[in-house]
């Protein structure tokens, strides 16, 4: 079995999930929308994330290290 999930796996596995966790419909509703808008289900998650990078749970990812670079500045910025 390869290590490597694809799009329809995700969809299933969050399928299953739900079928006992019933706060992964609320929590993961946006990413499960994403996740069927892909018309090949067969393409590799790692495929998915470049299309959808705000749903890459690796926080070391570019686009994420991004959103921490603008948070830091935000914070850095005086408010009056």
């Amino acid at each position: 079995m390869s290590s490597i999930k694809t799009v329809q796996q995700e969809i299933n596995r969050l399928l299953l999930q739900s079928k006992t966790n019933h706060h992964v419909t609320a929590s993961e509703g946006g990413y499960y929308h994403d996740l069927c808008s892909v018309s090949d289900k067969t393409i590799s998650l790692e495929e998915f994330y470049k299309d959808f990078p705000y749903h890459n749970p690796d926080f070391n990812s570019e686009y994420w290290q991004k959103q921490h670079q603008k948070f830091q500045e935000l914070w850095k910025q005086n408010t009056i």
